[in-house]
């Protein structure tokens, strides 16, 4: 059930802060962190110099949603989409632990944001994944967005506002990630962007690993995703502005504890001799 007492803000470059996942924001509050948060906010002031339009919510004044969208052609995404529009990020934080909430609410706000850019674009292009909690394709299906290409777990979702609109697609990927096992050298691949906290987090967090370790055979690159070059040079599929490789194997980084993954590396560096 929706809630009431909810107001809907457009975003400007003097309400941005109060975004939940900007510092001290409801999404980051009481949470530890490594790196520096303030970069969220920075990310987003230039991406709203670059046309980025969206929308704050606010439940009995407090900011618990946002959702971000903006011009396809400088939208930080390897999508190409002549004239549309490209829905970024949205999040909605639920009351307590009422998981049930947050879904209902995105799509309001997504609802909200279609409406908005019918006025000045052909259609809006977004990325949807196969969970049902995270960006869910089905949620996006049932609001009138279809699948048009699909990677593994992602799918190029597409509502056109106008009849005989070619299909978007997301650009080729570019980059592969370095596999040096045969030259008794552990590379590590990864890739963060600002946009997040999580992703400044992360990356801070592996950085600091490989100092601890420091071991000459780690062969480290890191490459940050925030605009729309970076997001294509730095592309693999399926297509995230985060990863994280060890010689060509993907790991996952959110189910992994600092203690884990610094194991992770000491275990592929020992068999580096084998």
């Amino acid at each position: 059930m929706l809630m009431k007492k909810i107001q809907d803000i457009c975003l400007t470059k003097d309400n941005i802060r109060e975004i939940p996942c900007c510092p001290g924001g409801l999404e980051v509050r009481g949470k530890k962190f490594v790196g520096e948060l303030d970069q969220v906010l920075r990310w987003r002031k230039k991406m709203l110099e670059k046309g980025m339009r969206g929308f704050i919510s606010y439940h009995e004044e407090i900011a618990r949603g946002f959702i971000e969208y903006m011009p396809v052609e400088v939208a930080p995404l390897p999508i190409e989409a002549p004239g549309s529009a490209v829905l970024m990020c949205y999040h909605w934080v639920p009351r307590g632990n009422n998981e049930e909430e947050h879904l209902p609410q995105e799509k309001r706000l997504i609802e909200l944001t279609i409406e908005d850019a019918k006025e000045k674009f052909s259609g809006i292009v977004t990325l949807g994944w196969n969970n049902p909690v995270h960006f869910p394709i089905k949620m996006l299906e049932e609001m009138g967005f279809k699948e048009v290409e699909t990677y593994d777990y992602l799918s190029l979702m597409w509502l056109p506002f106008e009849n005989n609109m070619k299909n978007p697609r997301m650009i080729q990927s570019k980059y592969e990630p370095k596999n040096l096992f045969s030259e008794g050298l552990l590379a590590i691949d990864q890739a963060y962007s600002t946009r997040c906290p999580y992703s400044i987090h992360n990356a801070e967090r592996v950085k600091k690993l490989i100092e601890e370790i420091n071991d000459e055979r780690i062969c480290y690159s890191i490459h940050r995703i925030d605009d729309r070059e970076e997001a294509i040079k730095w592309s693999i599929s399926p297509w995230n502005w985060e990863w994280l490789f060890f010689n060509g194997d993907e790991i996952n980084l959110f189910d992994k504890k600092s203690k884990d993954l610094k194991k992770m590396i000491l275990d592929r560096i020992d068999k580096l001799g084998d």
